[in-house]
């Protein structure tokens, strides 16, 4: 087989554990593959390591945190090959394997051992107040629209499937999957959705209501925001990247992407107990961050 190898140099110091896994790929009989990007690296100077595109992989490895593994869906997600994260970083929602693992999660792939998920995705446009697209983009996790940086209640209309639901003011809105939901979303209040579903959900943050519910929309559906008129700038961040300048009267449309992404799954543990992990020793895991 040949394994994609992408690898976060602020997470993999000097790529230690990025060559440390080429070895291994090398010794059982596969290929290490690093693209172009790499040159001028220890990375991309190792002998372990093969220079080639990513399209001839057959599974492409994310080595860092959670944030590596969203930017190595964002650049390859259009390949269709199935990724599966090393977790490097704190937390590790979407990163299975911890790096004592990864001898004997390559093992299991090389024995077809393991199972791909089709997570999905959501395509985002922006169109100004003539209809006109100004931008658009794709996440795995959840797109944000939020406050600028003074302190004023944000206001949006919120329509879904061209029905008017509700004006939402407050610090702004999240549209998230179900693999985002326990991202952004939950910390906002939002629940908690198993991955494969196929539904995504519309959160309020801080409303300046009485109520605080999010809406959990079908598949098929699409939601509208439409800005009002405002002083600053919000921001709209697509999986933590603010792609999209936003001003008054545009609109925000989501829906599901044409482009499912595929996750490899090894089954080390199930999504409940991923969750009641990683939930109970998050705080556990940012103080220990600041030793």
């Amino acid at each position: 087989m040949n394994f994609g190898i992408i690898s976060n140099i602020d997470k993999d110091k000097d790529y230690s554990f990025a060559r440390h896994a080429a070895a291994v790929i090398r010794a059982h009989g596969s290929a290490a593959i690093i693209d172009s990007g790499y040159d001028g690296t220890l990375l991309g100077s190792d002998p372990n390591v093969t220079k080639a595109q990513y399209d001839e992989c057959d599974l492409l490895f994310s080595i860092g945190g959670d944030g590596s593994f969203l930017s190595a869906v964002h650049n390859h997600y259009a390949k269709d090959i199935p990724i599966i994260g090393i977790n490097l970083g704190s937390i590790g929602f979407l990163t299975e394997i911890h790096p004592d693992q990864f001898e004997d999660a390559l093992d299991r792939i090389l024995a077809g051992q393991y199972t791909i998920e089709n997570r999905i995705q959501l395509d985002v446009t922006v169109k100004d107040k003539d209809g006109r697209e100004k931008g658009s983009g794709v996440c795995l996790n959840d797109v944000v629209i939020a406050r600028g940086y003074l302190l004023h209640l944000l206001t949006v209309d919120l329509l879904i499937d061209g029905d008017y639901v509700e004006r939402l003011s407050g610090d702004g809105v999240i549209l998230s999957t179900p693999t985002g939901s326990t991202a952004y979303s939950l910390a906002a209040g939002g629940p908690i959705i198993k991955p494969e579903l196929t539904c995504f959900l519309v959160t309020p943050i801080c409303p300046h209501t009485l109520h605080n519910r999010s809406y959990v929309v079908s598949e098929d559906s699409v939601v509208e925001i439409r800005m009002k008129d405002f002083h600053e700038r919000p921001l709209l961040s697509v999986d933590g990247r603010n792609d999209i300048e936003l001003e008054p009267l545009d609109s925000v449309f989501v829906s599901k992407s044409d482009y499912p992404m595929k996750i490899a799954r090894i089954g080390y543990s199930n999504f409940y107990q991923t969750i009641r992990q990683k939930i109970r020793a998050r705080g556990s895991f940012y103080e220990d961050s600041q030793k």
